[in-house]
C-alpha cells in the first residue's frame, strides 16, 4: 500500500534524510546487497516514506532537491520490493496484476510504471521520479551512478542516505565504484574495444549522445594512456550484459 501523508503538506528549507541514513547503514552492505526481508519485517520504511509523503521539496536548494529525489527514488524502490517480497527481479512484478509474470510488453506491464507512493501530497511512479522529475530538471549524468532500481548489474546502493552538502563527492564516489565493477564496466587499452554498462546505451543522450562523448565523459576517471585514448573518443564500444536479478542478501547468501 502506499505511505500517504499524516498531515498537511509542508515546504520547508531543509529536509532531514536520517531515518533513511540508518536503514541504509543497518540493512545495506559493502557491496550494496540489501537485507529487504528485515526490512520488511520490521517496517523500517515506513516513518522515512511518511516524511517524503507530506513534503514539498521545492523551497530546497538545487543540491539538496537532488539529494532529495535521488533518495526518493532508492527508498520507493526499496518500497515496491518488500510489498512484493520475495522475488527473483524486479521485473516479476506486474502492475496488471499478474504477479510472477515476466517483463515482456515494456510500455505495459512494467513496475516502473506503477504507483508507489506519495511525496508532497502527489502519488508517483518510479519512471516519474527518474524521468519526468530527475532527468528533467537536473543536467547531472552522474544520478545514473545513484538511482538503484533493485537489479544485480545496477550500480551499488550507497550506504548513506545523499545529502545536498556532500553530493558532488558522493555522486563521484559512486562513479569510480560503479566503473570499477569489472562484471559491468571493462576498460582498458588492452585493445580497440571497451565494454561498458547498458546504462550508457539506455541514456547516452545523459552523457552526450555519443560513443565518443561517453568516452569523454569517462576520461576523467582514468589515467594516462587509456584517458588520453578515451579523451580522443578512440575506442568501439561494446556493452555488458545487464543482470535483473534481484539485489537481496538473501540471494546471495551461499555465493548464489
Amino acid at each position: 500500500d502506499i505511505v500517504r501523508a499524516d498531515g498537511p503538506i509542508v515546504a520547508p528549507d531543509s529536509f532531514d534524510h536520517g531515518l533513511f541514513n540508518d536503514i541504509m547503514m543497518t540493512y545495506v552492505d559493502d557491496v550494496g546487497l540489501v537485507d529487504y526481508g528485515a526490512i520488511n519485517d520490521g517496517d523500517v520504511l515506513t516513518p522515512y516514506l511518511r516524511s517524503l509523503a507530506r513534503t514539498d521539496p521545492s523551497n530546497l536548494s538545487d543540491d539538496d532537491r537532488l539529494a532529495f529525489w535521488l533518495n526518493t527514488y532508492n527508498a520507493l524502490t526499496i518500497k515496491l520490493i518488500i510489498d512484493h517480497y520475495p522475488t527473483e527481479s524486479i521485473l516479476r512484478l506486474s502492475p496488471v496484476g499478474i504477479r510472477g509474470l515476466p517483463f515482456v510488453i515494456p510500455e505495459v506491464n512494467t513496475p516502473f510504471k506503477v504507483d508507489v507512493g506519495e511525496v508532497g501530497g502527489e502519488v508517483v511512479t518510479l519512471d516519474h521520479v527518474e524521468h519526468g522529475i530527475i532527468r528533467e530538471r537536473f543536467d547531472e549524468p552522474r544520478i545514473h551512478f545513484a538511482l538503484v532500481c533493485a537489479a544485480l548489474s545496477c550500480p551499488p546502493l550507497r550506504r548513506e542516505a545523499y545529502v545536498g552538502d556532500r553530493l558532488d563527492e558522493q555522486l563521484d564516489d559512486q562513479a569510480r565504484t560503479f566503473l570499477a565493477n569489472a562484471d559491468a564496466n571493462q576498460i582498458t587499452d588492452d585493445d580497440d574495444t571497451i565494454r561498458i554498462s547498458k546504462i550508457f546505451k539506455w541514456f547516452e543522450e545523459d552523457f552526450g549522445g555519443t560513443d565518443e562523448s561517453v568516452q569523454q565523459f569517462l576520461a576523467p576517471y582514468y589515467d594516462g594512456d587509456l584517458r588520453e585514448r578515451l579523451e580522443a573518443g578512440a575506442f568501439n564500444v561494446g556493452h555488458t550484459d545487464y543482470k535483473w536479478v534481484l539485489n537481496d542478501q538473501a540471494q546471495f547468501a551461499d555465493g548464489g
